[in-house]
């Protein structure tokens, strides 16, 4: 009777390490699911903080390029009045012409320097929607490669444990047999 419990008791451990493992297994999958899942939203966030970035730099740039065009205007307009009071109508046309010429300087000279880095901007920007858009795709099959097999898996489990637990209560009859056929 004691050697009967103890047959029991060690088919139960042996049944509760399948258990055990399979369910250690299947606990560290979701966990690997888990992990990639937050891994691809820290991408997908970290993609939408670099296009505000990006968008952010674009507005800064314009209102830097505005506040030019204002303060310029308005040194002109100072300047205009002054030479118009000190020097006359005729000295302010003559200002009002090198003006014209200075308006081209500057315009070139933004051209030179904002315009490229404008366009480069607008590059990165494209490359950036382009490299997100491929990246969404990505972790789009990902998920759905994830659903796909975590049934599958389940499935697998279920059939794994009762299988090897068969295989095993097989294996402890056959060692029992064996040896009442010497005792």
């Amino acid at each position: 009777m004691a050697v009967n419990k103890k047959i029991q008791s060690n088919d139960q451990n042996n049944f509760n390490f399948i258990d055990s493992f399979w369910d250690s297994w299947k606990s560290g999958l979701n966990f690997v699911y888990d992990s990639q899942k937050e891994v691809e939203n820290l991408a997908l966030q970290a993609f939408d903080h670099q296009k505000e970035t990006w968008d952010k730099v674009t507005v800064n740039i314009d209102r830097i390029e505005e506040e030019q065009k204002r303060l310029i205007n308005e040194l002109r307009q100072y300047f205009n009045q002054n030479i118009q009071y000190v020097g006359g109508e005729e000295s302010s046309k003559i200002f009002e012409q090198s003006n014209e010429r200075l308006d081209e300087v500057i315009s070139r000279v933004q051209q030179l320097t904002s315009a490229p880095f404008k366009a480069n901007l607008n590059v990165l920007s494209q490359s950036q929607l382009h490299f997100q858009e491929t990246i969404k795709t990505a972790i789009d099959h990902q998920q759905k490669n994830r659903e796909e097999l975590k049934p599958l898996l389940e499935n697998f489990l279920n059939q794994v444990k009762p299988t090897q637990k068969g295989v095993l209560n097989a294996f402890e009859n056959n060692t029992k047999a064996a040896l009442s056929m010497y005792n």
